[in-house]
């Protein structure tokens, strides 16, 4: 189940390990189009507040005897068993050391040393827990005792595997010299054997009752002015944009992407639209984002691999390898500058706050003021006040998705310098539209 393909899927999820996968969009999810599967595997960034709305399909799935792997943060009520996710704090190296793996096929021959880091860095494998259900097998546990990865055989007549934080399908990959690079293929064949097996025996009955919270009937908290981000519905971002330091500066609240095609935009003065959300959602919300714009409204756009928004006027996007570890290089300097050191964007961040990596990079229109550049000419960051009679500011960042994913220091401090900048940029900004 998908948010939408964005081009960074897992070697699994591709297919590359030698399994049947088909990608399914979380909004196409019903009893027919899972009736062909036998194992569903949720990715960590799909639409939580939609899977509530949904979670009947799933535990009738669940409940003919299959299989659910669940790899993020759970935050909403929708997977049957399972509570909310509970972060380890306060964030530290220390902390996210794996201590005891159980004899399992799904980690076998894999070096606990290996789960904790890639490439020394620690936190990858799991950041907190969801507390287990009573009767449910725990897998692995971190130093502070708390069980990241578990498995359900007890709140439903199927399976659940639930593991807090890394998509276990994507875990170090590309990493050869590391043995826990053996867990996805190992996870798929043991998920595929589950299924078989419950297919083959006789049913399980469960007496597990769900005791579901209310599935939300008003998800957006617009008001209709002030700056206002989208929200795709992931953990990831409800925690990056509700947390009080920055939902401080997000006077206009919280627009529900689902509902943003019929939103009334006009009296915001300022659109954040977040990394990694759902593309066909928020291209169906072009016409709405491109009129606020032509009305001299105030839009920002990260990327996170994903190409930016292509109905984005003056726009454009080129992909670049992703380097995450050029910090580990002898004298590593990304080497960020920025032609236009006076911009008002500088009194609140430095370059330092907006280096850690990037996803791509992109060609200022003529006449856009230029933020963020690298050595060989690629541009990160530009605002745009010449395409549009509005304001566009563009970056191929990605700090709600670290930030909410309790990773990647850097972006706290992004964060801490963005939020308040653009609350008074996109003020400052508005223009009428001619």
């Amino acid at each position: 189940m998908t948010m939408y393909p964005t081009g960074e899927a897992s070697p699994f999820a591709k297919g590359e390990l030698g399994y049947d996968v088909s990608q399914i969009d979380c909004y196409a999810v019903n009893d027919v189009s899972l009736k062909p599967h036998s194992v569903l595997v949720v990715a960590s960034n799909v639409d939580q507040i939609h899977l509530t709305r949904i979670r009947d399909v799933i535990r009738r799935f669940l409940d003919a005897g299959k299989v659910v792997i669940f790899n993020g943060h759970l935050d909403q009520d929708w997977l049957p068993g399972a509570q909310y996710f509970e972060p380890v704090l306060p964030k530290t190296r220390r902390l996210y050391v794996v201590t005891e793996v159980a004899d399992h096929p799904i980690f076998e021959g894999v070096d606990k040393g290996h789960m904790t880091e890639r490439k020394g860095v620690a936190g990858f494998f799991a950041r907190g827990h969801h507390p287990v259900p009573e009767g449910a097998d725990i897998l692995v546990r971190l130093i502070g005792g708390q069980p990241v990865t578990y498995i359900d055989r007890v709140s439903t007549a199927g399976t659940i595997l639930v593991h807090a934080t890394g998509d276990l399908f994507g875990y170090a990959s590309g990493l050869d010299d590391n043995t826990a690079a053996r867990i996805p293929k190992q996870l798929a064949a043991w998920a595929l054997g589950e299924a078989e097996s419950l297919q083959s025996s006789q049913r399980r009955t469960s007496s597990h009752v769900d005791d579901w919270a209310p599935v939300p009937t008003t998800v957006g908290t617009g008001t209709g002015r002030g700056v206002a981000a989208v929200f795709g519905g992931s953990s990831h971002h409800h925690n990056a944009l509700t947390t009080p330091k920055y939902a401080e500066h997000l006077t206009g609240g919280l627009l529900y992407l689902p509902d943003l095609a019929e939103t009334d935009l006009s009296g915001y003065d300022g659109i954040i639209i977040p990394e990694r959300i759902h593309r066909g959602l928020l291209n169906a919300a072009a016409p709405k984002i491109l009129e606020y714009l032509a009305n001299g409204g105030t839009v920002v756009s990260f990327s996170g691999g994903e190409p930016l928004p292509e109905f984005l006027p003056g726009v454009r996007w080129d992909h670049r390898p992703t380097n995450y570890w050029w910090w580990l290089e002898e004298g590593a300097d990304m080497g960020m500058s920025t032609p236009n050191p006076d911009h008002s964007f500088f009194t609140h961040l430095g370059l330092k706050d907006c280096t850690w990596h990037f996803h791509g990079a992109v060609h200022p229109p003529e006449g856009a003021q230029t933020l963020l550049t690298l050595p060989n000419g690629d541009v990160l960051a530009y605002v745009d006040q010449v395409s549009t009679p509005g304001t566009l500011v563009v970056a191929t960042l990605d700090p709600m998705s670290h930030f909410g994913a309790y990773f990647m220091p850097a972006t706290e401090k992004f964060l801490d310098g963005f939020m308040p900048w653009i609350s008074g940029f996109a003020t400052n900004s508005l223009r009428t539209a001619p």
